[in-house]
């Protein structure tokens, strides 16, 4: 599909206008006088908003003593004490979480809070994907009530079950919800509702994970207790859910991440080393992208085929026999996962391909009773991905359909579904993806209706995908100090991407490799003023194949000799104990 390259603005401080290269050269000539950076970088931290000295040394230098005081979160203090008051008096405690990683993650890292700091092995329930469904369910309040249980945490779900709580206060089980969803109208009355995106929650960092709004909580309890470093050790734990989670990754949750992977590469829990070597990855080089694309499918994995517990054994483990054990588990159900996946996508891929039943369309929503529940949001993620529109997969579970729904930038996917509500029994997200359930009956109508939203918001012009472009520089350009300084851009996530450059004029040469397992092409490129060469690699990229038989001329295809122009990021890898530096391609245009 055909991308367009857009070089992003300088805009002012409050993002209302954008302004000229002369209004930033004098607005940043002071900040350059104090830091000695280099032009080019000093233009992608103002793209990102770091104008002055002390957001400067806050971007670069992020540490955990800079975090917020959990005390400004609303019912932070609520649930802190609630929580004393159980360990006190001696109290049983479960603790709840969603069965993705960032519930699980949030579950683990509580749990092994209370056990460490306080004696306490509280009991743990992860919904079952299939039979529960999404947060907190009557079959996990009647199971409290059965084990005497008086206190159920609820960790990354809980804003939107009111009558669940209610229920639970009748039958004496108070809640506290650690929760980041969007809140609807109506708060649950529990003992405690701690979740950043409230309106009456004048908290200064909206962005949290579920996970991350736990541990404000254990932080909080900490610093009660005279110990305020007591939850620090657990960050991993946190980084890995922020990470995961695609959350914005700046101001607190890139002090979280950052703080977490730092943990994670030099003195790693034993359950995450095995994790990521048994992943093929190496400890002390972990990074988002490793999180992301590896590791975090893998403890995704358990709970979309079965039972997400077993995560949560696995990160809260000591014992390297069945540690051993649960990473293979979790890496044996990853592949069947991928498998299952791949089937689905590749039968969505067909449908729409040899038909014309996108023709007109401004949205995806489709549904087979067959296809397994686990598994629809990355389908809907890869539908988006190819066809550049808001995509929702349903398939059915116990009579009903229930599936997953994801959006391009432009296009608030919760808010459209608010729009729906008539038509669905359930749902909840966020801006870029959600959960929903719906009568099998209705799927049809919501099909008409829904597409009438995305039609009315989505422009002709927001149809065709971008690719938002930090600088056009050169290669010569690109030198090691300027590579040095990018690395301390990381952790790269939403809202602090990877910067992204265009490079014109280079010229392919030597051997070009493409490896048709991960569709991907290895390559280098010379700028011939320079003569100033790096190695590069892009990856899904099969239509850039170039095929003698069909392709006399090359023309179009990455091939030896050809002129190219291309959009890429800086990578940085290490290979046999030696550092070097690769352009990962996203898109690239043959003259």
């Amino acid at each position: 599909m055909k991308k367009i390259w857009k070089l992003k603005t300088l805009y002012s401080q409050d993002r209302s206008e954008d302004i000229d290269i002369d209004a930033f050269t004098k607005e940043m000539r002071s900040l350059k006088t104090n830091v000695q950076l280099p032009d080019i970088i000093l233009r992608l931290l103002y793209i990102r908003g770091i104008r002055d000295y002390q957001k400067v040394l806050k971007f670069f230098r992020p540490s955990i003593d800079k975090l917020y005081d959990p005390a400004l979160m609303k019912d932070c203090d609520k649930a802190a004490h609630r929580v004393i008051e159980a360990i006190d008096n001696k109290e049983s405690i479960m603790i709840l979480g969603d069965y993705d990683v960032d519930g699980t993650c949030g579950v683990s890292m509580f749990y092994l809070f209370l056990k460490k700091n306080f004696g306490l092995e509280p009991d743990i329930y992860i919904p079952d994907r299939i039979d529960e469904g999404y947060g907190i369910s009557v079959q996990a309040i009647n199971l409290a009530k059965e084990k005497k249980i008086s206190l159920i945490i609820a960790i990354d779900c809980g804003i939107t079950a009111a009558e669940k709580i209610d229920y639970a206060k009748s039958i004496g089980v108070d809640f506290i919800i650690c929760d980041h969803h969007q809140p609807p109208a109506k708060i649950p009355d529990a003992v405690a509702v701690m979740d950043p995106v409230r309106e009456d929650d004048e908290y200064p960092f909206k962005y949290l994970c579920g996970t991350g709004v736990a541990f404000k909580l254990a932080q909080r309890i900490s610093a009660i207790k005279g110990n305020p470093d007591m939850p620090n050790s657990l960050i991993d734990l946190v980084a890995i859910a922020t990470a995961s989670d695609i959350v914005p990754l700046y101001d607190e949750n890139r002090i979280l991440v950052k703080e977490g992977f730092d943990l994670i590469n030099k003195k790693p829990r034993l359950s995450l080393k095995v994790l990521i070597e048994s992943s093929g990855l190496k400890v002390g080089n972990l990074t988002t992208s490793n999180m992301v694309f590896t590791l975090a499918p893998r403890i995704n994995a358990v709970g979309r085929l079965g039972d997400a517990k077993r995560a949560v054994e696995l990160l809260t483990c000591e014992d390297s026999e069945k540690i051993n054990e649960f990473a293979f588990i979790l890496n044996d159900e990853n592949q069947t996962r991928r498998g299952i996946d791949k089937t689905i996508t590749d039968d969505v891929y067909k449908i729409y391909d040899e038909s014309k039943m996108l023709e007109n369309k401004r949205s995806i929503v489709i549904h087979n009773e067959e296809w397994h529940p686990g598994v629809v949001g990355i389908v809907a993620a890869r539908l988006v991905e190819k066809y550049n529109m808001p995509s929702i997969v349903l398939t059915t579970v116990n009579g009903v359909g229930k599936g997953s729904a994801r959006s391009i930038n432009s296009f608030n996917i919760y808010e459209a579904l608010k729009q729906c509500t008539d038509l669905l029994i359930q749902f909840g997200g966020h801006y870029h993806a959600a959960g929903l359930e719906i009568e099998l009956s209705k799927i049809d109508e919501f099909k008409k209706v829904f597409n009438e939203i995305a039609s009315n918001e989505i422009s002709d012009a927001q149809m065709i995908p971008e690719i938002e472009v930090d600088a056009e520089i050169t290669l010569e350009e690109l030198n090691e100090k300027i590579i040095k300084i990018l690395s301390f851009f990381e952790p790269f996530g939403p809202e602090n991407m990877a910067p992204v450059f265009v490079t014109k004029d280079l010229q392919i040469i030597g051997d070009v490799r493409f490896t048709n397992k991960a569709n991907t092409h290895i390559f280098k490129v010379m700028e011939n003023d320079t003569k100033k060469i790096f190695e590069s690699i892009f990856f899904n990229s099969p239509d850039y194949r170039f095929d003698e038989k069909t392709d006399a001329e090359g023309k179009g295809k990455i091939r030896t000799g050809n002129f190219c122009d291309i959009c890429y990021s800086v990578d940085r890898s290490l290979w046999n104990g030696r550092e070097y530096t690769k352009l990962r391609i996203r898109d690239m245009v043959i003259n």
